[in-house]
Parts: structure tokens; sequence; C-alpha cells
């Protein structure tokens, strides 16, 4: 998952065997069949079961599937073991569904809409209304939620009507449609005198173990969470220093007051906002005035 959720391999895992599927790499589909089954922790976070970490290995498991066609050699047993995987992986994506249609959260839903599209025959057409969801993706894009490269990449693909294996082009309710398009406008010249942002205040807290420390800030309004935390450790570098790491989407947080994230240990900083869980990263997310914002070290 990305943004406030941990680095985690098992997204990665399913991109190194997409990328060796579709490139002729040299894999054993036994050890894909039992990498992944869908009760392997590593699709859950603090219980919760991750859509675009599933999703990607909706995507691996087909293009295996698919390469294994007129192979005589290959086990059954393998075939039936990815068959019931994918439906099962398809099924906890559904589970996933909101009221608006996003599959997940808004960064998990393209990739959970081009495992929908490999996969129609593990689910009814009246489980999932593709152009329910392409039209909240198409609200959420108009408000800013994927200014990001990475996260507009991401979400091109399904909009396009294709997948990471590019099939089922007919099958997308997106594809070729005439609600879909891009336009430009001319920028507003404003004579209006500029006037200095307000500041707004916000709570901040680290939180180790049963240990949390609390700080009021003040910051400009607009700011992201990366900014109040920046502004903590202004006022108090003892508690509240911190180090980032940039990735693609942005800031990720790698260490708070000296203790470091671990892949090996499944440990992470997850960020929290008024008792929430974050979708979105510390250089993304929008605060606004009385929010209870932390960061909580936490384990996946």
């Amino acid at each position: 998952d990305h943004n406030g959720n941990p680095l985690t391999n098992y997204y990665q895992l399913s991109l190194d065997i997409l990328a060796l599927c579709l490139f002729n790499g040299n894999y054993s589909i036994t050890e894909v069949a039992k990498f992944f089954n869908p009760e392997n922790k590593n699709y859950y976070f603090h219980g919760q079961f991750s859509v675009d970490t599933g999703a990607m290995a909706v995507l691996a498991l087909t293009c295996v599937k698919n390469k294994t066609r007129g192979q005589k050699q290959i086990d059954k047993k393998d075939i039936e073991n990815i068959n019931n995987y994918t439906e099962s992986l398809i099924n906890k994506i559904l589970s996933q569904k909101t009221e608006n249609g996003l599959l997940g959260n808004i960064y998990s839903t393209g990739e959970a809409m081009q495992a929908l599209f490999v996969s129609s025959n593990y689910y009814n057409e009246n489980q999932w209304v593709c152009e329910k969801t392409r039209d909240t993706v198409l609200t959420e894009i108009s408000r800013g939620a994927f200014r990001l490269p990475t996260a507009a990449a991401q979400i091109l693909p399904a909009l396009m009507g294709k997948t990471y294996l590019d099939v089922n082009k007919d099958s997308s309710c997106v594809y070729g449609s005439d609600s879909f398009h891009t336009s430009t406008q001319e920028p507003i010249v404003s004579v209006t005198p500029a006037v200095s942002p307000s500041q707004i205040q916000v709570n901040y807290s680290v939180v180790i173990d049963n240990r949390k420390d609390r700080i009021v800030v003040s910051v400009t309004d607009g700011s992201v969470f990366l900014n109040v935390m920046e502004q903590a450790q202004k006022e108090n570098p003892t508690l509240f220093r911190f180090k980032t790491k940039e990735t693609a989407w942005g800031p990720y947080i790698i260490s708070v007051r000296g203790i470091t994230a671990s892949t090996n240990d499944r440990t992470y900083w997850e960020l929290r906002s008024n008792g929430e869980h974050l979708n979105q990263g510390a250089g993304s997310y929008v605060v606004h005035a009385g929010d209870d914002l932390e960061v909580r070290w936490s384990t996946y």
C-alpha cells in the first residue's frame, strides 16, 4: 500500500511476478500458486484487507494462468489453486466496495478496476457497477486527488479501459466513453490585493506503545500533515524530531524520535487524523483547524 501505509514487499512481489510473466522471465508456477494464498497475512494491515495488494496479485495470477494455456506439463493442481486464489481475492476486493463505488480507497481503486476487468467470470455483473466507480473517480480527479504523477499513472489505464495485461479492452464501461473529456481553461487574472494566509491550530501527537506526547501548533491554512510535523519539530526537537524518505508518492515517514520503521520487523509509522487511518501521505493530506493528528508506531 502507499502513503500512510507501510512500504510492503508483497505488492512488489506481485509486480515482480507480473513483469517476469509479461516478458517471459523464469519463475515457478508452483511457487506462485503457493505464495499467493489469499489468507497470507501480507494481504492485511491492521486486520484490513489491502485492496491494491490483492488487485496486483490478481493481475499477476491472471498473467501466469494465461501463459499456461496449451502447456501439457503444467500441474492441474497449480491451475486449480490459481483459480481458487483469484476468485477469493476478487471477493475480498468487492467486499471493500464503498457506497460511492470506490474499491478500498481512491488510490487503490484504479488497480482494483483492472483486476475486475480481467476477472469478470469470477463475479456477477450486479456485484459491481463500473460506471458508478468511474464517475466517482472522475469527480475526485477534478478535486485534485491525482495531482501526483504516480497517482495519475495508476488510475489512467483503468480510465482508458486497459490493464497491465492489456486485455478486455472492449468490455470496459469507460473505454471509448464520450463522458471522459479533458479540457483547459484560461487562467483567471485577479486584481484583488494579496492577503496574508490565515493561521489555524491543530493538535499533533506522537504515539509509541502506551505513551502519547501531544502538542498544539499553528500552521498556515492549507498546510499539509508534513508542515504540522515540521512545526512541531521546530518547537520541540526532542519529542517530535523525524526523518522522511522521498518516494514517487511523496515524502514517506521512516523515523520518528530515532525509531526507524523496518519491513523486516513489519513496523511503520501510521498517519491518523481524528482517529481515522489516512489514505493520503504526509505531503498530500491537507489539515483543517482543530484536527487531531498523530503518527503512531504500528505493525502490520
